[in-house]
């Protein structure tokens, strides 16, 4: 019975280090949005990287025609397939820090961002 339980332990801890690891790569979202009746498409590109429970990694933004901007990932977590995570921009109106949270579903990335202070927007990115 104890090497059952010993066992069951493993394959649980396994699973774990599993689905981390299964958010390792880049991920492309893209978010159409209106602004002053011109629409334009955000493309957001992760790259992240999970190191047991801590996700690292950074988020390219390219806004239509201007150029792309890159932040690193602070305070990033990833329990199972949960993770969350922070990015600092410095945007031309001072600095804008935005929350993540989601979960990873197989080559789907799905959760919300939410500036700080915010309400929080659905986001769905897919593995590159």
């Amino acid at each position: 019975m104890k090497t059952f339980i010993t066992l069951c332990v493993c394959v649980l801890m396994l699973a774990g280090v599993a689905l981390a690891a299964a958010i390792d790569g880049k991920w492309v979202a893209e978010t159409k949005m209106n602004r002053n009746g011109n629409e334009m498409v955000i493309v957001s590109t992760f790259d992240l990287k999970a190191d047991g429970n801590t996700l690292t990694g950074s988020i390219t933004r390219k806004m239509g025609d201007r150029d792309p901007m890159t932040s690193e990932i602070k305070n990033g977590k990833i329990d199972g397939n949960k993770f969350s995570f922070t990015v600092v921009t410095n945007t031309p109106n001072g600095e804008m820090s935005m929350t993540y949270e989601g979960t990873v579903d197989g080559d789907t990335l799905k959760g919300t961002s939410a500036r700080e202070g915010g309400q929080g927007r659905p986001f769905e990115a897919k593995k590159k």
